[in-house]
Protein backbone atom coordinates (compact mmCIF):
# COMPACT_ATOMS: atom_id res chain seq x y z
CA UNK A 1 0.00 0.00 0.00
CA UNK A 2 1.16 3.32 -0.94
CA UNK A 3 2.58 5.81 1.66
CA UNK A 4 0.44 9.25 1.24
CA UNK A 5 2.16 12.50 2.59
CA UNK A 6 -0.09 14.98 4.32
CA UNK A 7 -1.41 17.00 0.55
CA UNK A 8 -2.02 13.82 -0.63
CA UNK A 9 -4.34 12.77 2.26
CA UNK A 10 -5.85 16.12 2.60
CA UNK A 11 -6.90 15.71 -1.41
CA UNK A 12 -8.64 12.38 -0.06
CA UNK A 13 -10.13 14.01 2.77
CA UNK A 14 -11.39 16.73 0.75
CA UNK A 15 -13.00 14.81 -2.00
CA UNK A 16 -15.08 12.37 0.38
CA UNK A 17 -16.33 15.09 2.12
CA UNK A 18 -17.61 16.24 -0.91
CA UNK A 19 -18.39 12.73 -2.12
CA UNK A 20 -20.48 12.22 1.46
CA UNK A 21 -22.06 15.41 1.14
CA UNK A 22 -23.63 15.23 -1.96
CA UNK A 23 -24.01 10.92 -2.71
CA UNK A 24 -24.68 10.15 0.93
CA UNK A 25 -28.71 9.43 1.26
CA UNK A 26 -30.47 8.97 4.56
CA UNK A 27 -33.41 11.47 5.05
CA UNK A 28 -32.22 12.50 8.06
CA UNK A 29 -28.41 13.50 6.94
CA UNK A 30 -27.74 16.63 8.56
CA UNK A 31 -25.00 18.68 5.82
CA UNK A 32 -23.99 20.84 8.29
CA UNK A 33 -23.35 18.66 11.73
CA UNK A 34 -21.10 16.52 8.29
CA UNK A 35 -18.89 19.58 7.91
CA UNK A 36 -18.82 20.58 11.13
CA UNK A 37 -17.65 17.01 11.88
CA UNK A 38 -14.80 17.11 9.09
CA UNK A 39 -13.32 20.25 10.56
CA UNK A 40 -13.30 18.61 13.87
CA UNK A 41 -11.32 15.72 12.36
CA UNK A 42 -9.45 16.61 9.78
CA UNK A 43 -5.94 17.47 11.77
CA UNK A 44 -5.70 14.09 13.41
CA UNK A 45 -6.76 12.66 10.41
CA UNK A 46 -3.85 13.75 8.18
CA UNK A 47 -1.43 13.69 11.17
CA UNK A 48 -2.34 10.09 11.72
CA UNK A 49 0.97 8.09 12.58
CA UNK A 50 0.59 5.49 9.22
CA UNK A 51 -1.85 4.73 6.59
CA UNK A 52 -3.54 2.03 8.52
CA UNK A 53 -4.65 4.62 11.39
CA UNK A 54 -5.25 6.89 8.27
CA UNK A 55 -7.93 4.91 7.18
CA UNK A 56 -9.33 3.74 10.47
CA UNK A 57 -9.84 7.18 10.93
CA UNK A 58 -11.31 8.18 8.01
CA UNK A 59 -13.92 4.90 8.30
CA UNK A 60 -14.64 6.43 11.46
CA UNK A 61 -15.71 9.98 10.49
CA UNK A 62 -17.61 8.27 7.69
CA UNK A 63 -19.37 5.91 10.08
CA UNK A 64 -20.00 9.09 12.18
CA UNK A 65 -22.77 9.52 9.92
CA UNK A 66 -23.74 6.54 7.87
CA UNK A 67 -24.51 3.01 8.72
CA UNK A 68 -21.56 0.07 10.20
CA UNK A 69 -20.98 -0.65 6.18
CA UNK A 70 -19.62 2.51 5.51
CA UNK A 71 -15.95 3.47 5.07
CA UNK A 72 -12.72 4.37 3.23
CA UNK A 73 -11.89 1.28 0.79
CA UNK A 74 -8.48 1.23 -0.99
CA UNK A 75 -8.51 -0.86 -4.17
CA UNK A 76 -6.61 -3.55 -2.89
CA UNK A 77 -9.62 -4.24 -0.28
CA UNK A 78 -12.10 -3.90 -2.78
CA UNK A 79 -15.13 -5.97 -2.75
CA UNK A 80 -17.71 -6.08 -5.92
CA UNK A 81 -20.21 -4.22 -5.15
CA UNK A 82 -23.51 -4.61 -7.37
CA UNK A 83 -25.11 -1.97 -9.75
CA UNK A 84 -27.83 -1.19 -11.35
CA UNK A 85 -31.39 -2.57 -9.99
CA UNK A 86 -29.67 -4.99 -8.08
CA UNK A 87 -27.47 -2.39 -6.22
CA UNK A 88 -31.05 -0.56 -5.29
CA UNK A 89 -32.21 -3.58 -3.21
CA UNK A 90 -28.77 -5.77 -2.18
CA UNK A 91 -27.32 -6.50 1.03
CA UNK A 92 -23.67 -7.94 1.06
CA UNK A 93 -22.98 -9.85 3.80
CA UNK A 94 -23.86 -13.54 3.35
CA UNK A 95 -24.71 -15.80 5.70
CA UNK A 96 -26.43 -18.54 5.93
CA UNK A 97 -28.27 -21.03 8.48
CA UNK A 98 -30.36 -24.44 8.31
CA UNK A 99 -31.99 -25.71 11.39
CA UNK A 100 -32.18 -29.88 11.48
CA UNK A 101 -35.53 -29.67 10.42
CA UNK A 102 -34.62 -28.73 7.66
CA UNK A 103 -34.84 -30.29 3.75
CA UNK A 104 -32.98 -28.29 1.50
CA UNK A 105 -33.88 -27.63 -2.12
CA UNK A 106 -31.68 -28.50 -5.22
CA UNK A 107 -30.41 -24.66 -5.10
CA UNK A 108 -29.19 -25.09 -1.33
CA UNK A 109 -30.79 -21.59 -0.21
CA UNK A 110 -34.63 -22.56 -0.04
CA UNK A 111 -36.01 -25.40 2.66
CA UNK A 112 -39.18 -26.82 3.58
CA UNK A 113 -40.32 -28.84 6.16
CA UNK A 114 -44.27 -29.85 7.14
CA UNK A 115 -44.97 -30.14 10.18
CA UNK A 116 -48.09 -31.30 12.25
CA UNK A 117 -51.66 -30.07 11.95
CA UNK A 118 -51.28 -28.69 8.28
CA UNK A 119 -48.14 -26.46 9.37
CA UNK A 120 -45.72 -25.76 6.69
CA UNK A 121 -42.30 -24.52 7.63
CA UNK A 122 -40.33 -22.33 4.44
CA UNK A 123 -37.05 -20.94 4.97
CA UNK A 124 -34.88 -18.94 3.04
CA UNK A 125 -31.42 -18.23 3.54
CA UNK A 126 -30.31 -15.93 1.49
CA UNK A 127 -31.40 -14.55 -2.64
CA UNK A 128 -28.52 -15.22 -5.04
CA UNK A 129 -28.68 -13.13 -7.74
CA UNK A 130 -29.01 -9.91 -9.07
CA UNK A 131 -32.89 -10.37 -10.11
CA UNK A 132 -32.72 -14.00 -8.69
CA UNK A 133 -34.74 -16.36 -11.62
CA UNK A 134 -32.72 -19.76 -10.60
CA UNK A 135 -33.81 -18.82 -6.97
CA UNK A 136 -37.55 -17.93 -7.72
CA UNK A 137 -37.73 -21.10 -9.54
CA UNK A 138 -36.98 -22.69 -6.13
CA UNK A 139 -39.29 -20.52 -4.25
CA UNK A 140 -42.02 -21.95 -6.71
CA UNK A 141 -41.02 -25.53 -6.23
CA UNK A 142 -41.00 -25.36 -2.58
CA UNK A 143 -44.56 -23.72 -2.64
CA UNK A 144 -45.99 -26.22 -4.74
CA UNK A 145 -44.40 -28.96 -2.37
CA UNK A 146 -46.48 -27.22 0.60
CA UNK A 147 -49.61 -27.15 -1.30
CA UNK A 148 -51.02 -29.16 1.87
CA UNK A 149 -50.39 -27.18 4.41
CA UNK A 150 -53.20 -24.79 5.25
CA UNK A 151 -51.01 -22.37 7.58
CA UNK A 152 -47.26 -21.58 6.85
CA UNK A 153 -44.00 -20.22 8.71
CA UNK A 154 -41.60 -18.42 6.49
CA UNK A 155 -38.12 -18.26 8.29
CA UNK A 156 -36.12 -15.61 7.38
CA UNK A 157 -33.78 -15.95 10.92
CA UNK A 158 -30.24 -15.03 9.71
CA UNK A 159 -31.21 -14.18 6.06
CA UNK A 160 -28.46 -12.71 4.28
CA UNK A 161 -30.52 -10.81 1.70
CA UNK A 162 -29.41 -10.93 -1.53
CA UNK A 163 -31.18 -9.82 -4.78
CA UNK A 164 -34.57 -9.37 -6.42
CA UNK A 165 -36.37 -13.28 -5.74
CA UNK A 166 -38.06 -11.62 -2.20
CA UNK A 167 -40.52 -10.47 -4.54
CA UNK A 168 -41.26 -13.85 -5.14
CA UNK A 169 -41.47 -14.46 -1.56
CA UNK A 170 -44.06 -11.70 -1.19
CA UNK A 171 -46.47 -12.62 -4.30
CA UNK A 172 -47.09 -15.99 -2.43
CA UNK A 173 -48.15 -14.64 0.82
CA UNK A 174 -51.07 -12.08 -0.49
CA UNK A 175 -53.15 -12.88 -3.89
CA UNK A 176 -53.18 -9.70 -5.68
CA UNK A 177 -50.95 -7.50 -7.00
CA UNK A 178 -50.58 -4.56 -4.74
CA UNK A 179 -47.20 -2.20 -3.82
CA UNK A 180 -44.39 -3.45 -1.26
CA UNK A 181 -42.35 -0.23 -1.14
CA UNK A 182 -39.89 2.39 -2.71
CA UNK A 183 -36.04 2.70 -3.34
CA UNK A 184 -35.18 6.26 -3.99
CA UNK A 185 -31.97 8.21 -4.25
CA UNK A 186 -30.85 11.55 -2.95
CA UNK A 187 -31.21 13.32 -6.89
CA UNK A 188 -34.95 12.08 -7.21
CA UNK A 189 -35.97 13.15 -3.38
CA UNK A 190 -34.23 16.84 -3.70
CA UNK A 191 -36.01 17.16 -7.05
CA UNK A 192 -39.01 15.88 -5.48
CA UNK A 193 -41.45 13.12 -6.29
CA UNK A 194 -44.48 11.08 -6.17
CA UNK A 195 -43.79 7.25 -5.34
CA UNK A 196 -46.74 6.43 -7.64
CA UNK A 197 -44.89 8.02 -10.70
CA UNK A 198 -41.68 5.92 -9.59
CA UNK A 199 -40.45 3.17 -12.39
CA UNK A 200 -42.40 -0.22 -11.51
CA UNK A 201 -40.72 -3.55 -10.96
CA UNK A 202 -43.68 -6.52 -10.49
CA UNK A 203 -42.14 -9.46 -12.41
CA UNK A 204 -39.69 -11.86 -12.04
CA UNK A 205 -38.98 -13.05 -15.36
CA UNK A 206 -39.24 -16.92 -15.86
CA UNK A 207 -36.17 -16.82 -18.71
CA UNK A 208 -33.01 -15.24 -18.44
CA UNK A 209 -33.10 -13.65 -22.43
CA UNK A 210 -35.59 -11.30 -20.37
CA UNK A 211 -33.05 -9.61 -18.32
CA UNK A 212 -31.78 -7.78 -21.74
CA UNK A 213 -35.36 -6.34 -21.11
CA UNK A 214 -34.32 -5.29 -17.66
CA UNK A 215 -31.28 -3.66 -18.40
CA UNK A 216 -33.20 -1.47 -20.92
CA UNK A 217 -35.77 -0.54 -18.84
CA UNK A 218 -33.86 -0.23 -15.41
CA UNK A 219 -30.42 0.66 -16.96
CA UNK A 220 -30.98 4.25 -18.29
CA UNK A 221 -31.68 7.43 -15.93
CA UNK A 222 -32.14 7.51 -12.31
CA UNK A 223 -31.96 4.34 -9.63
CA UNK A 224 -35.48 5.20 -8.14
CA UNK A 225 -38.00 2.60 -8.54
CA UNK A 226 -41.03 1.01 -6.63
CA UNK A 227 -42.16 -2.60 -6.20
CA UNK A 228 -44.97 -4.33 -6.44
CA UNK A 229 -46.02 -7.84 -5.73
CA UNK A 230 -46.58 -10.09 -8.93
CA UNK A 231 -49.92 -11.44 -8.39
CA UNK A 232 -49.89 -15.61 -8.12
CA UNK A 233 -53.17 -15.88 -6.75
CA UNK A 234 -54.37 -17.66 -3.60
CA UNK A 235 -52.76 -19.81 -1.38
CA UNK A 236 -54.46 -22.42 1.11
CA UNK A 237 -52.71 -20.64 4.05
CA UNK A 238 -52.77 -17.05 3.26
CA UNK A 239 -54.31 -15.58 6.31
CA UNK A 240 -52.91 -18.27 8.51
CA UNK A 241 -49.40 -17.17 8.16
CA UNK A 242 -46.62 -16.55 10.78
CA UNK A 243 -42.99 -14.75 9.95
CA UNK A 244 -39.73 -15.94 12.10
CA UNK A 245 -37.36 -12.73 12.22
CA UNK A 246 -34.34 -12.53 14.55
CA UNK A 247 -31.13 -10.18 14.79
CA UNK A 248 -29.24 -11.74 11.93
CA UNK A 249 -32.11 -11.09 9.46
CA UNK A 250 -30.92 -7.97 6.71
CA UNK A 251 -31.74 -6.61 3.56
CA UNK A 252 -34.70 -8.66 1.99
CA UNK A 253 -35.47 -10.82 4.72
CA UNK A 254 -36.78 -7.40 6.56
CA UNK A 255 -39.03 -6.06 3.78
CA UNK A 256 -40.63 -9.38 3.64
CA UNK A 257 -41.16 -9.12 7.25
CA UNK A 258 -42.19 -5.21 6.93
CA UNK A 259 -44.25 -5.79 4.33
CA UNK A 260 -46.05 -8.36 6.00
CA UNK A 261 -46.46 -6.18 9.21
CA UNK A 262 -47.78 -3.03 7.21
CA UNK A 263 -50.44 -5.39 5.38
CA UNK A 264 -51.45 -7.33 7.90
CA UNK A 265 -51.05 -10.58 6.73
CA UNK A 266 -49.70 -12.21 9.42
CA UNK A 267 -47.85 -11.85 12.77
CA UNK A 268 -44.07 -11.67 13.55
CA UNK A 269 -42.51 -14.28 15.92
CA UNK A 270 -39.09 -14.00 16.98
CA UNK A 271 -35.92 -11.10 17.74
CA UNK A 272 -36.02 -7.57 16.06
CA UNK A 273 -34.33 -7.48 12.76
CA UNK A 274 -30.91 -6.06 12.42
CA UNK A 275 -32.27 -2.57 10.28
CA UNK A 276 -29.58 -3.04 7.97
CA UNK A 277 -31.50 -2.56 4.22
CA UNK A 278 -29.92 -0.79 2.24
CA UNK A 279 -26.22 -1.52 0.16
CA UNK A 280 -23.47 0.95 0.33
CA UNK A 281 -22.15 1.77 -3.01
CA UNK A 282 -18.54 2.72 -3.69
CA UNK A 283 -16.96 6.37 -5.12
CA UNK A 284 -13.27 7.05 -6.17
CA UNK A 285 -12.02 9.78 -3.74
CA UNK A 286 -8.16 9.40 -4.99
CA UNK A 287 -4.96 7.33 -4.71
CA UNK A 288 -6.49 3.91 -4.71
CA UNK A 289 -9.64 4.82 -2.16
CA UNK A 290 -12.89 4.66 -2.39
CA UNK A 291 -15.41 6.04 -0.19
CA UNK A 292 -18.75 3.47 0.69
CA UNK A 293 -22.11 5.37 1.44
CA UNK A 294 -25.62 4.16 0.87
CA UNK A 295 -26.68 6.15 -1.83
CA UNK A 296 -30.49 5.69 -1.88
CA UNK A 297 -33.14 5.11 0.68
CA UNK A 298 -35.87 2.22 1.13
CA UNK A 299 -39.09 2.89 2.65
CA UNK A 300 -42.17 0.90 2.93
CA UNK A 301 -45.22 1.40 1.16
CA UNK A 302 -46.38 3.55 3.64
CA UNK A 303 -43.36 5.75 3.80
CA UNK A 304 -41.49 4.30 6.84
CA UNK A 305 -38.03 3.87 6.81
CA UNK A 306 -36.74 0.69 8.56
CA UNK A 307 -32.60 1.20 8.15
CA UNK A 308 -31.31 1.37 11.50
CA UNK A 309 -34.57 0.72 12.97
CA UNK A 310 -35.18 -2.91 12.11
CA UNK A 311 -38.73 -4.99 12.47
CA UNK A 312 -40.10 -5.48 15.62
CA UNK A 313 -41.82 -8.88 15.93
CA UNK A 314 -45.15 -8.82 17.49
CA UNK A 315 -44.16 -11.65 19.73
CA UNK A 316 -40.91 -11.63 21.17
CA UNK A 317 -38.82 -15.01 21.35
CA UNK A 318 -34.94 -14.18 22.41
CA UNK A 319 -32.98 -17.50 20.80
CA UNK A 320 -32.26 -20.20 22.88
CA UNK A 321 -27.68 -20.68 23.45
CA UNK A 322 -29.37 -24.81 23.93
CA UNK A 323 -28.51 -25.87 20.42
CA UNK A 324 -30.75 -28.90 20.67
CA UNK A 325 -33.84 -26.34 21.21
CA UNK A 326 -35.43 -23.45 19.02
CA UNK A 327 -38.14 -21.72 21.27
CA UNK A 328 -38.44 -19.44 18.53
CA UNK A 329 -39.67 -21.87 16.26
CA UNK A 330 -41.71 -23.11 18.80
CA UNK A 331 -43.24 -20.10 19.50
CA UNK A 332 -43.77 -19.67 15.72
CA UNK A 333 -45.70 -23.11 15.19
CA UNK A 334 -47.84 -22.27 18.32
CA UNK A 335 -48.73 -19.20 16.97
CA UNK A 336 -50.11 -20.66 13.71
CA UNK A 337 -51.54 -22.94 15.08
CA UNK A 338 -54.17 -20.38 16.84
CA UNK A 339 -54.74 -18.43 13.46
Amino acid sequence: MQQLGKSDRAAVLGTTATTVEKKHFDPHFDGNRWRALVDKESEAILNAASMEDFEASMSGLIRAVGPPESGLVHESQRKKIPKGLAARFQYCQPKECAPAIARATDGGDVMISQLSDGVGWLKVTKFPGAVGIDIAKQIDKAVAELSACNRLIVDLRGNAGGGLAFLRVMSYLTPDRVPVGYSVTRARANAGYSKESLTVFDRIPAQKLALVWLALKFGIGDDSVSLFTEKLGGQPFHQRLVVLVDGETTGAGERIAAFVKERQLGPIVGAKTAGRLICCSLYKVGHGYFVRVPARAWFTWNGEQLEDKGVTPDFPVEASLDTTADPQLDRAIEVARTL
